[in-house]
């Protein structure tokens, strides 16, 4: 029925709030980042296919290893990952592909330190720069029934793992998401 739905819709606004109120607590364990994206692939992967989405995962062989809470990242890179595919899917047949990349690398920032970088790329309708430029508000949304409160989540997560996430976009291009974490040296 439309209350229940209305009451599930409400239920999940209240637990993004109260996540995203809550202080983000990390346990921080050296972990392969290839490893965390490949199971968030083969969880999510068969979703995305449902909605039409084809997945691919591109990560460089062996391992890429970073200090993370594992469950968190999942949830951040999840985040980003159904935003993705509901852009993807809200396109009109036959404008061109409905990809979403996984994409993981190796880095360096400016001072040389080692970093782990994981982008979250789709070839989607993309955003414009108004859109852009509000994107990690609280409670802004361009989604009917969004809370507004998955993108800042995300963020939060990425920066309590000192990480940093920024965004790329264009409309009718797509959107590239970039999660920049420290590195641990193999």
């Amino acid at each position: 029925s439309s209350l229940r739905r209305e009451t599930e819709r409400l239920r999940g606004i209240l637990t993004d709030f109260l996540s995203y109120a809550g202080e983000v607590r990390v346990d921080l364990k050296s972990t392969d980042i290839n490893e965390v994206v490949s199971e968030l692939a083969d969880f999510f992967g068969p979703q995305a296919q449902q909605q039409g989405v084809r997945m691919r995962l591109d990560a460089p062989a062996g391992t890429l290893r970073a200090q993370v809470d594992a469950a968190l990242l999942k949830q951040a890179l999840l985040n980003l990952a159904l935003n993705s595919v509901q852009a993807l899917a809200s396109m009109p047949a036959g404008t061109g592909p409905r990809e979403l990349i996984l994409k993981t690398s190796r880095g360096q920032d400016a001072e040389r330190v080692p970093v782990v970088e994981i982008r979250v790329i789709d070839t989607g309708p993309g955003m414009a720069p108004e859109v852009l430029a509000k994107l990690f508000t609280p409670y802004f949304t361009t989604k009917a029934g969004g809370s507004g409160l998955g993108l800042p989540t995300t963020r939060r997560i990425v920066e309590a793992h000192l990480g940093r996430i920024e965004v790329h976009s264009e409309v009718g291009r797509g959107t590239d998401f970039v999660v920049t974490l420290p590195g641990v040296l193999d």
